[in-house]
């Protein structure tokens, strides 16, 4: 759909896909979910390994961004899903591209 530059810390709508280094990530501001998809779109640089972190490739509830934004690690505040208590922050590699595909 549309490719921007970053993402708004105020955005409260839409579907975006967030392209890394190393994982695509697919943030749902509807649903208030984050997933993290490791190698997805990940780039050929062997410079980069791919993580392997809790909750891959499941929903986690999304808290908020920081920040996220081409060219510097996103920053997303999420909440552990099997404890509403915990909050914590998913740091990315450097963001690729990011593209609004709903």
């Amino acid at each position: 759909m549309a490719q921007v530059t970053e993402i708004d810390p105020d955005t409260m709508a839409g579907v975006w896909t967030v392209v890394t280094r190393t994982s695509t990530y697919l943030l749902d501001f509807t649903e208030m979910t984050l997933l993290r998809a490791p190698g997805v779109g990940s780039s050929d640089d062997e410079s980069w390994s791919v993580s392997r972190l809790r909750r891959d490739s499941e929903d986690i509830p999304l808290l908020g961004v920081k920040s996220c934004r081409v060219g510097e690690s996103a920053q997303f505040w999420v909440r552990a899903a099997d404890d509403p208590d915990v909050r914590t922050w998913r740091i990315t590699t450097p963001v690729v591209s990011i593209e609004k595909i709903g």
